[in-house]
């Protein structure tokens, strides 16, 4: 997969209700891709604001 099919992926991902271990597994094909990516960045804090939110149930 190239670049711009993991960005379009990704936007989809963000936007739909993936759990966590697809968010993760995003987050590790985007760096893979581009190690210094914004958007796995994005992906990376939804993570962290997903976990925390099931930390406080």
């Amino acid at each position: 997969m190239d670049f711009m099919e993991m960005t379009t992926k990704a936007a989809n991902t963000l936007m739909s209700e993936a759990t966590l271990d697809e968010l993760r597994e995003l987050a590790q094909d985007l760096r893979a891709l581009a190690p210094d990516s914004a958007l796995a960045d994005l992906v990376e804090v939804k993570i962290e604001q997903l976990s925390a939110g099931g930390e406080q149930d």
